[in-house]
Parts: structure tokens; sequence; C-alpha cells
């Protein structure tokens, strides 16, 4: 589904026609670095520095006409023989610059990344049965790919799949992507744990960030991204019964000093689809109250509760940024803890803080501009 073309997709006839448009869709992910072909509206096979003929074809048996697709796909096989005989020498590369922060670190653990989406949001504006709704699993979007591929526009697509493909990536924080007018303003806490993983992490980020550009919405989509090496997990015999948790049960968190003082603080509900009984879980006020102290300290993170009729889940990945107040967010933590008992009802909710004065703003680009191999690789002149 990710690399099949639109014929086959829609249930055409079989033809040697499929092979050519599943050819183009896989070779412009492999080029474009993205884990699907649905992005080629904002970032086009031309925007990608190939040789121009080979990039127009391509382009063509993705976005062209029914006609333009058969004669794309007539001259590729016609052309294959000469292009496996063309010289392209390997130019020079110059490493793609962060369009938002990433912050790099040296420990080399091994974790395991989750993604937690606001996509449902993008699911109701594509008008999708709200009962295939109910059946979409917000955990590692691409495995449910199949359920909503339908109805929803491609570069969407497109961006929530780059938004998933982060999460291949040892990385822990989360994004708040807000579209207002014309402008996107982009708040983030990316923490890569791969010095080496870099600069291909690098080149994820801002393909997303292109996808978000070409999209005209007006809204905001959260993204959370936690180990779930980290997540707490309690049991219970049914939906009638507390969750008790054990004496030693504790939410960990990280210490470091800010290197700036942070702007405002703001609370942040994961979820801003408001009162959904699919996602939104009402927590106690014994845990809000704990909720919002926290809020009052500097730090970074994410904690997510998810309530299942015999299983809660904690998902958590905290920073506190002013160790002078280490003792009170300790004591916090360990009294949210003590509270879980008070937990009623099933669903997800949780909360995010991320350090404001990383803010981007972008324009909104519906469309990257065209970049070919250079005729001239010795000149590099196109």
């Amino acid at each position: 589904m990710y690399f099949i073309g639109e014929d086959q997709l829609n249930g055409g006839l079989s033809s040697p026609r499929f092979d050519e448009q599943g050819l183009a869709g896989t070779l412009y992910a492999l080029a474009s670095g993205q884990s699907c072909r649905y992005g080629y509206d904002a970032i086009p096979v031309t925007a990608l520095g190939l040789p121009k003929a080979f990039a127009i074809t391509l382009q063509t048996l993705l976005a062209g006409s029914d006609q333009d697709r058969l004669q794309a796909g007539d001259y590729l096989i016609s052309q294959m023989p000469y292009m496996k005989k063309w010289i392209i020498p390997e130019l020079a590369v110059i490493p793609d610059k962060p369009l938002i922060p990433i912050w790099v670190f040296q420990d080399q653990q091994h974790m395991e990344t989750v993604v937690y989406t606001s996509r449902k949001s993008f699911l109701r504006e594509a008008n999708l049965d709200p009962e295939l709704l109910a059946d979409v699993d917000d955990v590692e979007l691409e495995k449910y790919y199949k359920n909503f591929m339908h109805g929803m526009g491609r570069t969407e697509r497109a961006f929530l799949c780059a938004v998933s493909r982060l999460g291949r990536y040892p990385v822990l924080g989360g994004l708040a992507i807000r579209w207002e007018d014309d402008d996107i303003f982009i708040d983030s806490s990316l923490n890569l744990h791969a010095p080496e993983l870099k600069q291909p992490f690098i080149s994820a980020v801002n393909t997303m960030v292109t996808l978000a550009r070409a999209i005209h919405r007006e809204g905001v989509f959260k993204c959370c991204l936690f180990d779930a090496k980290n997540t707490l997990h309690l049991q219970r015999e049914d939906d009638t019964h507390a969750f008790i948790p054990p004496a030693d049960m504790a939410i960990p968190f990280e210490v470091t000093q800010a290197p700036l003082n942070e702007d405002s603080s703001r609370n942040h509900s994961y979820f801003e689809d408001g009162q959904d009984p699919d996602e939104l879980l009402l927590l106690p006020q014994s845990i809000m109250q704990e909720i919002a102290f926290l809020n009052e300290i500097r730090h970074t993170g994410l904690i997510i509760f998810e309530v299942l009729p015999t299983h809660l889940k904690i998902h958590n990945y905290y920073v506190l940024l002013d160790p002078g107040r280490e003792a009170d967010f300790a004591a916090a933590l360990e009294r949210i803890v003590k509270s879980l008992p008070d937990i009623d009802g099933l669903g997800v909710s949780g909360f995010m803080k991320m350090p404001y004065k990383n803010t981007r703003e972008f324009s909104r680009q519906a469309r990257v501009a065209e970049h070919f191999y250079p005729k001239n690789p010795k000149t590099k002149t196109a």
C-alpha cells in the first residue's frame, strides 16, 4: 500500500502498468527518504537532484493523467538500456541543517521509541466512518495505515508517515505544530540518543517540516515520542477494581541544568480533540492538581495514562531543568503514583511540556522548487 500505484490501488485489471507505477513509487520513496510514495505533490521527484529526464518520467508516473502515465511508462521502459549506461559522478553533499532544534546525546542506550500522535483530527477532516475511527489504534501509525489510507489527502498521508518515521530512531521528546493563517509554528523537544544517526535523523525531521508547510488546514497537531521500556504497567481483575501500585513504583525522571530561561509555562493537553470517549480519559483531581504543580517547575517531557479494563500503562519521559526543585518534582510524581487508585474510566489522556524558547516559525510552501542533477557535474550547473 505504500508503494503500489493508483491503478492497482483502485482495483484496476492486472497489467504491467502496475509494475511501472510501483517502481516509480518505490524509487521516489528511496530518493526522498520517505516511508511512502505520497509526498510527491509537496516534494516532487523533480526537486530531488536526479537527472532531469529521469525525474520528470518518475513524477509523471506518480502524478500524471492516465494518458501521461502510459506514455511515461513506455518511455521509461524504452530508455532503460540507455539509462543504465549513464555516467553520473557522485557529487559532494552539503549536510542538511536542522529546520527545528535537535539535541544529540552521547549515551548509547537501546530504546524502543513509540510515537503517539493526535492524528485522529486528520481522520475526522477526511470525513471517515466514525466506526472505523474507533478501531484505529493510536500506537505505531504505520501498522494501522491501511485503516484510513483512502479518503485522506496525499500530502496529509505523507506527513503522518513522516511523523511516524521519527519513531524508527532512538529519540525522546515531542512536537506541537500549529497552522495559523499563512504561518506554521513548531514547538519541539527532540532528543536523539545516537550521534551516528544525526544526519539521517535531521533529514527525516526536515522532510516532516517540509510536508507540514504544504498542508492547508487550521489547527494543532501534537506528537509524543517515548521509550516503551520505561512504560509503567499495572494490572487489575476488571474495571470494577482500582489499580493498586506496588510500594516501590516510581515515575523516573532525569535532571539537567537548563541552558536558557524558559518562556511562560503552559499546561498542554496531549489531545486537542475535546470530549472524545474513544481517546480522552478524565483524570481524577488528585492527579490533575499534581500535573498543574509540575507545570510550574521548569521541565520538559510527557506523561500519558492509557487505561484498559484490566491494564494501566503510564508512558513517561521527564527531564527536570531546575535541579534546585528536584525534591519537589520527585514528591509530586510520588503523589501521582499514590493517586492511581483514584482513576475511574477507560481511555487515554496525557500532558506534554516543551521549552517554548525553541519555537520556530515557517511560511506555507505548497511545493519544493525544482532541482536536477547538473548537466555538467564538473561545473555543477544545471
